[in-house]
């Protein structure tokens, strides 16, 4: 009888740490990249676009998402993760040619993304029902 109530709560004190720390890798990675997109779509909308500094911009925030989304992809949903993905590289290929209108509408498509996988994987009431 013991044994069994010892295993229960081992096994429910181990799903709440995991959760713990999924959910803070996932704050700083939301947090980290929607910084960085953030700055993207600010130098962006400069009345004069400084092309080199938004390319730059852009290649530091994909680069930072390629680094970070390696450890999400253990817990997250891989189609929320390449909407991400799509988002970001469409961004990027607008900014090489130089439609920022366009990367700023794929920038917020981004954020927007983000925004999602960060409340959809929050430890809420909502989420357990």
């Amino acid at each position: 009888m013991y044994k069994e109530l010892i295993i229960s709560i081992i096994i429910v004190a181990l799903i709440f740490g995991l959760n713990y720390v999924t959910q803070k890798n996932t704050d700083i990675t939301v947090e980290t990249v929607t910084e960085k997109l953030n700055t993207v779509k600010n130098s962006a909308l400069e009345e004069v676009p400084n092309k080199d500094k938004v390319a730059s911009d852009i290649n530091i925030a994909y680069d930072k998402w390629e680094e970070l989304d390696d450890i999400m992809a253990y817990y997250i949903e891989h189609d929320e993760l390449e909407k991400v993905k799509t988002a970001l590289t469409s961004a990027k290929s607008y900014i090489e040619v130089e439609e920022y209108k366009e990367s700023i509408e794929a920038i917020d498509n981004c954020i927007y993304i983000l925004d999602h996988i960060h409340e959809r994987e929050m430890f809420t009431l909502d989420n357990i029902l």
